[in-house]
Formats: structure tokens, sequence, C-alpha cells
């Protein structure tokens, strides 16, 4: 009898994980990682997908993971349909030309800006002493902007008067809204 798939039970989170990826490709390490799994595993897993050759890499499209996935959540018993999965033989080597490659999850947020990257009021600074580690900054900065703008515009826009005296003002009615409540509160108990 064979041993049961140990990253089955975690189906939904890995189909949500692989989903929502920012990933065009996962490497066999990947694999191991991302569904906890050995490197034989890995590997037999690689099998039901086909895969891209990279120099001596192969690598398995974001988008047939997220469809084998989706497959194995769609029907009612995973593992029987794994089993299917694996009956039907080793897909085929994409052989079209790579046009994208992200192999790493990016996490977007001010607080993911490289170290030499400063957002300030009105400012932003990028210390560098190569070209490449410009190129890097930029282009994190480029993801933070399409990700996260609000996050970078409250970082980076200077606050207006008009602005600060509609946050006092937010403010105090908030105080007004505390104290009412209190005062129900205290006349309720009466």
């Amino acid at each position: 009898m064979a041993r049961p798939v140990s990253w089955l039970p975690r189906l939904p989170a890995l189909a949500r994980a692989v989903g929502e990826s920012v990933r065009s490709h996962y490497t066999c390490s990947d694999i191991e990682r991302l569904f906890e799994v050995q490197p034989r595993s890995a590997q037999m897993l690689m099998n039901l997908l086909p895969t891209v050759r990279i120099g001596k890499s192969l690598l398995v499209e974001r988008e047939a993971l997220a469809a084998l996935l989706g497959r194995l959540e769609a029907v009612e018993d995973p593992a029987l349909e794994l089993a299917a999965i694996r009956a039907e033989g080793k897909p085929t080597v994409v052989r079209r030309k790579l046009r994208e490659l992200v192999q790493r999850d990016l996490s977007v947020g001010v607080n993911s800006l490289p170290p030499n990257v400063h957002i300030e009021r009105s400012s932003l600074a990028i210390r560098f002493t190569t070209v490449e580690e410009l190129a890097a900054s930029l282009w994190s900065v480029a993801t933070l902007l399409e990700g996260d703008l609000e996050g970078f515009a409250e970082r980076y826009e200077a606050v207006s008067e008009a602005d600060a005296g509609e946050t006092a003002e937010n403010a105090a009615e908030k105080d007004d809204a505390a104290y009412i409540r209190e005062w129900l509160a205290d006349k309720a108990t009466l």
C-alpha cells in the first residue's frame, strides 16, 4: 500500500499560495519548500507537469502548477485524482521561448524596500555604488508603486494644512462620540 501524500491536507492553502504568487516559474527546490516534501517527492511532482528547460534546470510554470492544484481541489477524492494524473504519464517539455522569468515571490510594501532606499516626506533617496544596485533599487520602487501606491503616498506626500485640520476635526468627533457612548452607558445603568 502506498504512503499517503503528505501535502494533500494543505491543498487549499497551497492552491491559494500558488494562485496569489507573482512568481512565473518554480524550480524543484522551490516545490520542496512550498509543499514541504523531500527532493524525490518534489521531483515526482514535477514529473506530473509540463516543464521548461533553462540550461540544465527544469522549471514548472506557475499556471501549470496552479491548474494541477485546482484540478485536485475540484474533486471529492484528491488522492484518487492524483493517482489518475500519474497514470496519464509525463507531459511534454514546453519548447516555446521563455518571455518572463520571476523566480521569487516579492513582498510589496514600504517596509520591503532595500536598505539603500529611503522615503521621507517629499523625498525619495537611493544610495548606490554600481549601476546594477541602482537598477535593482529602482525596480523595487517601481514594484512598490504598482502594488502599494497608497502606502507609498502616505510616507512620501507632505500633509497639507487642510488635511491636518480635518484630522483634528476627526479626532474631536471621535472624542464626542466616545463621550456620548459613556453617557448612554451610565444612563442605562440608572
